[in-house]
């Protein structure tokens, strides 16, 4: 059985856009008030033709009305064609206030000749209606008789022709044409109003289509409106800021890979060449850079599965303490090289965490080797680790907390300007732009620790003070 969609069928019906489908809802509406107005009028127009009934004194005015016409035609031939014209007709003057009744009209001899029920007409009046009828005379002799139902209030007909007389005699008819006039009015503008932040949703949501990423939404409304609008204008600040590091980043990565391969070809050619010899001294320098083109590539590789969620990562308990020792022995060489100091700033007892150990040992490789590039000699690198109780991502109101093991690596190096702080986790991010590969790194190492503390559910932040230092910190959960 094929499903009733309620929204094709509408838009099947009403092929219009947002305003033309608001202005028709709101003429419907209006009709649909207007008739119910109408309605409620005929009902209130009963009761005022009401108010007053009087059965004597309806039947003594039809009986002089129809008294006028046998004492004219002499005969009873063609009283229906008067009956017809009731109350609009010239030989009912003046209108009466009662409207059209039931009613049942017979001859001298009791033979009902005209009624508001048509089967009636031929017989005779019963006993009762000819008791309670009222007399039609004409010089004094009765030549009919006209008599009204006890009941015929709750039966009226109030022919149309009265209420629209009415109607515009009371100068009701002009108010609704005039209200109906200002509702459409204001149907239109409240229409217009509600279409008009849509479309200019649409034309935005168009141009952006077309690659044109600066077109913004103006926020003019309130309530869901304002909320679409602010969403809007903030996914296109997102799509802006992320195609402009997508070109910064290929800017970046030809910059990055023409240099070592320039070296390269420039060595080569030396060597083929006959202008360089082909001994270790000339050889290894190519070779170093083919290693630093290896590590790049796999930085990029490394930071795109990152980035697609794609990287696998070997979930265990890990004893975070034994990372941090391993670090401080593996980089101390290179602080010795630099006399810088290397300490430890551990708890005595610390937690384990959960996650890669591979990759958190990679998360503190880059951090070190940051914070060795920036450090100057004499200077001094921390090491640290506690723990923290903070509010658990994963419960939205908020207010569960969860013990984290918080990593710090501190140095007294150069610092970051203010300006530069947010921006230090970015993909190619070198604070000073002419800083060449050798002193300034990739620019991938951040944005690799962030993406990887990430993946493992924590987060990473930095502090830094131009002239006396910076401090990375990060968390993971505790196992």
């Amino acid at each position: 059985m094929k499903k009733f969609n309620l929204l094709k069928t509408t838009q099947r019906w009403f092929p219009f856009h947002l305003f033309g489908q608001l202005v028709i809802a709101f003429t419907i509406i209006i009709f649909l008030m207007t008739s119910g107005l109408y309605v409620a009028t005929r009902g209130i127009l009963h009761s005022y033709l009401l108010r007053d009934y009087d059965k004597p004194t309806v039947e003594s005015y039809w009986a002089e009305h129809l008294a006028t016409y046998y004492a004219q035609e002499n005969n009873w031939t063609g009283v229906e064609t008067l009956i017809a014209e009731y109350p609009c007709g010239t030989d009912w003057t003046p209108w009466p206030e009662e409207p059209l009744i039931e009613y049942n009209i017979a001859a001298s001899d009791g033979t009902i000749i005209a009624a508001s029920q048509p089967d009636r007409v031929g017989q005779t009046f019963w006993p009762a209606e000819r008791d309670s009828a009222t007399p039609i005379i004409v010089d004094g002799a009765p030549v009919g008789y006209i008599y009204i139902f006890q009941n015929a209030a709750f039966k009226l007909k109030v022919p149309p022709a009265v209420i629209w007389d009415v109607l515009m005699t009371q100068r009701f008819t002009p108010g609704i044409i005039v209200t109906i006039v200002l509702s459409l009015a204001a149907g239109v503008i409240v229409a217009h109003t509600i279409s008009r932040p849509l479309a200019d949703l649409t034309a935005a949501t168009r141009a952006v289509t077309k690659g044109d990423l600066s077109v913004r939404v103006p926020v003019t409304q309130r309530g869901e409106a304002r909320e679409l609008a602010l969403a809007f204008n903030t996914m296109a600040d997102a799509l802006g800021r992320a195609d402009e590091l997508r070109r910064n980043m290929t800017a970046d990565t030809a910059h990055e890979l023409r240099t070592p391969l320039s070296i390269i070809r420039a060595k080569l050619e030396g060597v083929i060449d006959g202008v360089y010899p082909a001994t270790p001294e000339h050889l290894e320098p190519i070779l170093a850079e083919v290693e630093l083109l290896s590590h790049l590539v796999e930085d990029l590789r490394l930071l795109a599965l990152a980035e697609a969620g794609q990287l696998q990562l070997d979930r265990r308990p890990t004893d975070i303490g034994d990372l941090l020792r391993d670090a401080q022995v593996n980089f101390s060489a290179q602080a010795a090289d630099k006399a810088i100091t290397l300490s430890l700033d551990l708890p005595a007892a610390l937690p384990r965490v959960t996650g890669d150990w591979r990759r958190i040992a990679q998360v503190l490789s880059n951090l070190m080797t940051n914070a060795l590039r920036h450090t100057p000699e004499g200077g001094q690198i921390t090491l640290g680790a506690q723990v923290i109780e903070k509010a658990d991502p994963d419960k939205p109101n908020g207010t569960a907390k969860k013990s984290w093991v918080e990593v710090t690596v501190s140095d007294t190096g150069i610092g970051i300007p203010p300006e530069d702080l947010p921006h230090i986790f970015e993909r190619f991010w070198r604070g000073e732009k002419s800083r060449s590969r050798a002193s300034g790194g990739s620019g991938l190492g951040l944005s690799i620790a962030r993406h990887l503390v990430e993946l493992h559910g924590g987060t990473i932040t930095a502090e830094s003070t131009p002239g006396e230092g910076s401090t990375f910190r990060f968390i993971l959960p505790v196992a």
